[in-house]
């Protein structure tokens, strides 16, 4: 792996992460994330370069991502990650003509220890989703799979539910094979938030962390955080998640202790 990717906590997470999901391989120039099986999966099929992009590489780009990863109809989209090294601003005019949305994440660390928060919910319940029974546990996954797939852009949406049901099915096999566990977090039994925190060595990385809709700014998300790093961190050394930094709940998570360690850019041209 390229040092600049292994520095970048998100992204290496997010390689090793997906190594045991799809498939992960390097030509030198890229890491290639593969995930034949859910074609519409647009973050598990894509390039990973090492550095960002320029105007005058759209072309290299997408003649690349065509024979790595694909041309329709199999696959519709185009998908690039890279490492963001000096927080500079850049022009990518010639992909945000052509339909490329651009975004950029925050990589926030942090040390056991230093996650904590005085103010939490007291009538949320956190817990593993329920291992006890197969009904129970089918039932907290058909909960998530709703909640996660409101959190959707376009939830009515075939692709919509399609990558969401490869996403539950991809983290129960993970947890089958005891890279980490779900947890949710619950109010009078009813699911209203939840998240994935899986191990690589000494590093753990959160997944998916959703709050619903309507129990959100009810201190649900930073309960429900403290909570599992607390039960469930153990001697990890740090612990990583990845956000968009337009996301609502960024500050939450440096208030809870979380820092910015590095950056992810990211653009991705999709049908629609």
């Amino acid at each position: 792996m390229h040092r600049k990717l292994q520095e970048n906590l998100g992204l290496a997470t997010d390689l090793l992460l997906h190594a045991q999901i799809g498939s992960v391989s390097h030509d030198g120039r890229y890491a290639i994330m593969r995930t034949a099986q859910a074609p519409e999966y647009f973050s598990g099929n894509m390039l990973v370069l090492d550095g960002p992009p320029g105007d005058d590489d759209r072309q290299r780009l997408e003649d690349d991502f065509a024979r790595l990863i694909g041309t329709p109809p199999a696959m519709v989209h185009r998908s690039f990650a890279w490492p963001e090294d000096d927080g500079a601003v850049r022009d990518l005019d010639a992909f945000i003509g052509q339909g490329y949305e651009r975004a950029t994440c925050s990589v926030l660390v942090a040390e056991r220890n230093a996650v904590h928060s005085p103010e939490i919910n007291e009538a949320v319940e956190v817990r593993l989703f329920d291992s006890n029974s197969d009904s129970g546990s089918e039932r907290d996954w058909d909960d998530w799979l709703q909640m996660s797939l409101a959190d959707m852009p376009d939830p009515d949406s075939d692709v919509s539910r399609r990558c969401v049901a490869f996403q539950r099915d991809a983290y129960r096999a993970l947890i089958e094979r005891q890279w980490g566990n779900w947890w949710g977090a619950f109010i009078d039994g009813e699911m209203v938030g939840s998240l994935g925190l899986f191990f690589f060595g000494r590093i753990g990385r959160f997944q998916s962390i959703v709050t619903r809709r309507d129990q959100r700014n009810k201190r649900v998300c930073r309960t429900l955080l403290t909570e599992v790093v607390k039960r469930a961190a153990g001697a990890r050394d740090r612990l990583v998640i990845v956000a968009d930094e337009n996301y609502h709940a960024h500050r939450l998570y440096e208030a809870l202790g979380f820092a910015c360690q590095a950056r992810i850019g990211t653009l991705c041209q999709a049908p629609g």
